[in-house]
């Protein structure tokens, strides 16, 4: 087996013998290890962009536009992170770039963008109140983007904050610090939630 720079690296950070395997034969070149990444994370990845855009649209053209990402720049993985934990990465820098675009359409259309916002905030509340899913949907939607980011990949997710931190380029502390600005925001705009 020809060994790759990094190789012995992924083995340390905990990957399964076969996903390291598949990886490595991935940066090496091999179109079937490709394909077979994809078929393993594709539907991991539909399910965070999803959730980091905030529960909105298709995220289909997304999540082929973050495989396309991730094919191109296989070569340069060096394993020094779990390849999930730099999937995530490419996966949150690709939702982020999709928001940006859609925000520099909507100044073209700011009639339309704030009658929109309008009408998605009364239909929340007034048709799904006694829906909770929908309420904490909406709740996490309305988070800024660097606490939606951490609330998703947390508490969705299921990662600890150093594997968040490597995910967004910051330091623990520095998730920490987000997650609770994002619990206390939550708190408050779920407190009758709370308080039944």
């Amino acid at each position: 087996m020809v060994r790759t720079p990094g190789m012995a690296t992924t083995a340390a950070v905990g990957f399964a013998p076969d996903e390291r395997d598949v990886v490595s034969r991935a940066v090496r070149g091999d179109a079937l290890a490709k394909l077979r990444l994809v078929a393993q994370h594709q539907e991991r990845v539909a399910r965070l962009a999803y959730r980091l855009l905030g529960w909105r649209g298709d995220v289909e053209d997304l999540v082929q536009d973050v495989f396309v990402s991730v094919l191109k720049h296989l070569p340069s993985f060096r394993g020094e992170s779990r390849f999930t934990t730099w999937l995530y990465r490419i996966t949150v820098n690709e939702c982020r770039r999709m928001r940006r675009k859609q925000l520099l359409r909507l100044t073209f259309r700011i009639g339309d963008f704030l009658a929109a916002r309008g009408e998605a905030g009364c239909e929340g509340q007034a048709s799904h109140r006694a829906d909770v899913a929908h309420r904490v949907q909406a709740a996490v939607r309305e988070l800024p983007r660097r606490y939606r980011e951490v609330v998703v990949l947390h508490y969705l997710e299921g990662l600890p904050a150093a594997e968040i931190g490597r995910i967004l380029g910051l330091r623990s502390n520095a998730v920490d610090v987000r997650l609770n600005r994002a619990r206390s925001r939550l708190r408050a705009a779920l407190a009758d939630l709370l308080e039944t």
